[in-house]
Order: C-alpha cells, then sequence, then structure tokens
C-alpha cells in the first residue's frame, strides 16, 4: 500500500464518518473496502471506458462514480443538488480529480442504498449495479478485512 493510497483511504473514511445512515450508523470501513475494490484506493481512477464510449458513461475517481449515479444521489441529497448545476462534462471531471467529492457521492449512495434495502449485502451488492452479487460482496468483505488490518496497524484511523 502507497502513501498516496493510504492518503485516499484516509480521505474517504474521514468523509464517510460524517454521513450516517437515519439510525446514525456510519460506513467508514465498508466505504473503505469498496473503494479498495473499486480503484485499489484510487490506482485506477476511470472504469468501463471503451473506445467508442463517452467519457460520462465511464466509472470516474476513486470510489468510480458514473455520472448518472451522481445525478441521481443529488436528487435525493439536499447537499448534493448543486452538482445538477454542472454539465456532465464538468461533473465527469469533478468526480474524477476531487476524492473527496468522490467519497460524499458514494457514502450517500451507499447509504440511500442501505436505507432503502435494510441489509448489508443488498446495499453493497447494489453500489456495483444488481441486487444481488455474491462476487463483488466478497470482494469487499476481503478488503473490509484488509481495512480493519491497516486501522489496527496504526496506517488508517
Amino acid at each position: 500500500m502507497t502513501p498516496k493510497q493510504l492518503h485516499v483511504l484516509q480521505t474517504v473514511r474521514d468523509v464517510a464518518r460524517s454521513i450516517p445512515d437515519k439510525n446514525g450508523k456510519t460506513y467508514e470501513d465498508t466505504v473503505s473496502a469498496i473503494c479498495l475494490t473499486e480503484s485499489s484506493a484510487g490506482k485506477n481512477t476511470i472504469g468501463d471506458f471503451k473506445h467508442k464510449k463517452s467519457f460520462t458513461k465511464a466509472s470516474l475517481g476513486a470510489m468510480q462514480i458514473q455520472v448518472a449515479t451522481a445525478r441521481h444521489v443529488s436528487q435525493n441529497v439536499k447537499k448534493l443538488r448543486w452538482l445538477n448545476d454542472l454539465s456532465d462534462v464538468q461533473l465527469a471531471g469533478r468526480l474524477l480529480g476531487d476524492i473527496r467529492l468522490s467519497a460524499k457521492v458514494a457514502t450517500h449512495y451507499l447509504v440511500l442504498l442501505q436505507n432503502q434495502r435494510l441489509d448489508s449485502f443488498y446495499a453493497i451488492s447494489g453500489y456495483n449495479g444488481g441486487t444481488i452479487n455474491h462476487t463483488y460482496y466478497n470482494r469487499v468483505m476481503k478488503n473490509k478485512d484488509l481495512v480493519n488490518h491497516l486501522v489496527s496497524s496504526g496506517k488508517l484511523s
């Protein structure tokens, strides 16, 4: 784990700690594990991008958020409504380069899923686009073990 990856994970954790679900629970460990799963903690910041596909349809940033997902979250989270003032290209650029914004959108998205689905398996599966995704869920849980190790060894707080 490079210092840059640890910085990305710590930033994601700090943001996630500030966004509780309807019961007051925060998801910094889960969101950190999703960050590892999605982008290797910021190493791979563009995903699902194929040659003739628009950049605005790609999964972007540390949390691999698509513009459409960010727009969905902004419709449901008052604090993120300002995202609607951005063009798709501007929003894509912000998701790609702003770790804190990527983490805010991702955490709010996970909280929305958790509030709707009431079960972490279905919420985490939904983060990767679906209702049931055992492969993705298992990868996130494996990375959650790594996050817990990084926390217990003092590399993350």
